[in-house]
């Protein structure tokens, strides 16, 4: 039985995502030592703790914080979502007899944690997993839920069983065994943002020498160490999980970030947790189906929500955000058809699309954010848009 009484009708303010986001240091006494433990990762510690830790650059990438949505929803995040490299959200749905996650974290760490915070409500095990998609930052710590809840099904699209199975999640191994490639590009960025001085670039050279100086080497010992479980379960359109007080509605409703995206919808609590089909605070540019994502994203609208729960960064209240993000694909979908139309190419189209006013939207003044929607958003997006549109056109 939860700890927690059971109530749908107090719902956090968004505010609330910055005053009541809970540390997760109180309990971070020491790592989890296996099956019914109700212990976790403490910073620096652990079995994937990094070799190379310097407190200089800030927390731990892998530590978590908590905020309560409702009495029975919880969410763990990590603070500054565009930090790199990035932490999916994960949702805590309590039951009366179980525990349902969504989402798997991306380190045996960080998922130590999540459990470990579980274990502070409820004496109820985790039954089930739901990754809503395959990318490591979802799924590496798949591996701890399995260890500390034997039984315990692990829910996904067959795309995203496919992708854990096979060579998808093959950077994985890659980083474990060599991280120089990718130090020596991002020294060169770095290199390129000091020579040219852009307004604010300080605080991303901060931001990219956080990753490059110090968080890779942890990632790369937390990846050696990473075990890839994939889905038990997997489901085809629908799947509704039913416990005495509420459904978990599990949907495939279309491609989103990946071709098998799932949302998890909480109709008695009015809630969804999208995984990155949805991201805050802008959508990431690099899905492969950025036609069809607007289609999707349109018909998670009509679902009957007042909170959003992205796949990273703060919950949202209402739908928004959400249709600011569908106004921002569908912009650039027009945009792009009218350049294809004029007979421009992928370079010349990437030079007439202009994004400001979404940028100062979605952005403000951040230079770190500005950066990363440039990085992260504008130039992946247009380029697959224009390859989707192209495509479709030869057709």
């Amino acid at each position: 039985m939860s700890r927690s009484p059971r109530s749908c009708s107090r719902i956090l303010t968004t505010c609330s995502w910055l005053i009541l986001g809970l540390t997760i240091a109180s309990c971070q006494s020491e790592r989890s030592s296996g099956p019914g433990s109700d212990s976790v990762a403490s910073p620096g510690s652990g079995s994937d703790s990094g070799s190379n830790y310097d407190s200089d650059y800030g927390p731990d990438p892998r530590d978590l914080e908590f905020m309560q949505v409702s009495d029975e929803i919880h969410v763990a995040f990590r603070p500054v979502p565009l930090r790199y490299w990035v932490e999916g959200n994960v949702t805590i749905i309590l039951n009366e007899q179980d525990v349902v996650v969504v989402e798997g974290s991306g380190t045996d760490r960080s998922a130590e944690q999540v459990i470990g915070y579980i274990r502070t409500l409820t004496e109820n095990p985790v039954s089930v997993l739901i990754n809503t998609h395959g990318h490591g930052d979802h799924t590496v710590g798949n591996s701890v839920y399995r260890r500390e809840f034997p039984g315990l099904e692990i829910i996904a699209r067959p795309e995203t069983r496919d992708y854990l199975t096979g060579s998808g999640i093959g950077y994985v191994k890659d980083l474990a065994q060599s991280t120089e490639s990718r130090k020596a590009r991002g020294h060169e960025e770095i290199a390129r943002l000091e020579r040219e001085q852009p307004p604010g670039y300080e605080a991303v050279v901060a931001n990219l020498r956080q990753y490059y100086d110090r968080d890779i080497d942890i990632r790369q010992v937390a990846y050696a160490m990473a075990e890839i479980v994939p889905p038990t379960m997997t489901i085809d359109r629908r799947l509704v999980l039913h416990r005495e007080h509420r459904t978990i509605d599990i949907r495939y409703l279309g491609p989103g970030d990946t071709n098998g995206d799932l949302v998890v919808f909480l109709p008695e609590d009015r809630m969804v947790a999208t995984g990155d089909m949805v991201v805050h605070k802008f959508p990431y540019g690099y899905s492969r189906y950025p036609l069809e994502w607007i289609e999707t994203l349109d018909t998670l609208a009509m679902l009957d929500f007042d909170v959003l729960i992205p796949g990273h960064g703060e919950v949202q209240q209402g739908k928004a955000y959400l249709s600011d993000v569908r106004r921002l694909l569908r912009y650039v979908q027009d945009e792009v058809k009218l350049a294809i139309d004029r007979g421009l190419d992928i370079e010349a189209t990437m030079a007439a699309i202009d994004l400001s006013t979404f940028k100062d939207q979605f952005a403000g003044n951040d230079p770190v954010v500005r950066y990363y929607f440039d990085e992260y958003f504008a130039a992946p997006h247009v380029r697959r848009t224009y390859a989707a549109l192209e495509a479709r056109r030869v057709e």
